[in-house]
């Protein structure tokens, strides 16, 4: 009898945390593993640097620790040559080199949902944490060592935002005004799927990349979210913008999914402030944990 082949699916793990400048992004990419359907494919987990200085170079936070972290996502990636990538992150940034790679493995011939409440394509002079450059990078502007690691850009013409729904970015953003691409909005998505799916029948592309950022969802709903962190949640909630329920984001994907082939899905920006939260706790309970303790933590957490 012959051995099923195994699945040609590489999953990595890559709790890259300084392109956000936040430690929790670690805990909370060793969380999406944990809780992710377990698959038969390869596995590799990007080494990332937990003690990286925080400091500027050429205007972006920690540009060495990201630099390299994304050529060792690649050179990962390579030995695998995997048909389809899942990532699973950390912040945003995590999605240059595997976007890279299927970008130029399938010729271009790709269309990128890029499903986040913001549209990533700022430069450092714009902002200084990368996870808002990941975008600008891949359709080749910004930096010129993170463009470098893109051997063929996406055009504006490949990419849709989807959940779009922070356009103080976006009007403030040279790339994104200069590219005029395409935004369907949360209300857009909110009764159907169909403005996504006329724009990827009008494209017809071989292939579909997602880049889920879970900033997309409604923060009534979902709040292990940058926007809820427990210390400025009070502030923050009154203006944050509503966003897409998990049903819809649930739904719109797997609409896709059903009319076109998924080459690539990355999920990004999980930040687990209940989880913390009780780690922080039971490190200071007694016979558990040390009842001397009195600073929170180090984030330095797997699973």
């Amino acid at each position: 009898m012959l051995e099923m082949e195994k699945s040609k699916t590489l999953r990595l793990l890559m709790p890259q945390w300084q392109g956000g400048n936040n430690p929790p992004y670690v805990l909370g990419a060793h969380l999406l593993n944990w809780l992710a359907p377990k698959t038969d494919g390869p596995f590799e987990e990007v080494p990332v640097d937990l003690d990286a200085s925080l400091e500027k170079e050429q205007g972006i936070v920690a540009k060495s620790s990201l630099l390299n972290q994304a050529r060792s996502a690649k050179r990962l990636i390579h030995e695998h040559n995997p048909d389809s990538i899942i990532v699973l992150g950390g912040d945003c940034g995590v999605e240059l080199a595997p976007f890279a790679y299927l970008n130029e493995k399938y010729d271009g011939d790709t269309a990128l949902l890029w499903v986040d409440s913001h549209p990533d394509v700022s430069i450092p002079e714009d902002w200084p944490n990368h996870h808002a450059h990941v975008l600008a990078n891949l359709l080749s502007v910004g930096d010129k060592e993170f463009v470098a690691e893109v051997p063929r850009p996406f055009k504006p013409e490949q990419v849709l935002f989807v959940g779009l729904n922070d356009m103080i970015e976006a009007l403030h953003s040279k790339p994104l005004r200069d590219m005029k691409m395409d935004i369907v909005t949360p209300d857009d998505i909110n009764e159907g799927s169909s403005k996504v799916l006329q724009w990827l029948e009008l494209r017809k592309p071989s292939k579909v990349i997602v880049h889920l950022d879970l900033d997309v969802l409604d923060l009534r709903e979902f709040r292990s979210l940058l926007v809820a962190n427990p210390d400025t949640y009070d502030k923050m909630v009154g203006h944050t913008p509503k966003g897409s329920s998990i049903e819809t984001i649930i739904r719109v994907l797997q609409d896709v999914a059903k009319a076109h082939q998924i080459v690539g899905l990355g999920i990004t920006e999980h930040f687990p402030w209940d989880a913390m939260a009780l780690q922080n706790m039971l490190q200071r309970l007694p016979l558990i944990g040390d009842i001397n303790k009195k600073d929170k933590p180090i984030v330095n957490w797997t699973l």
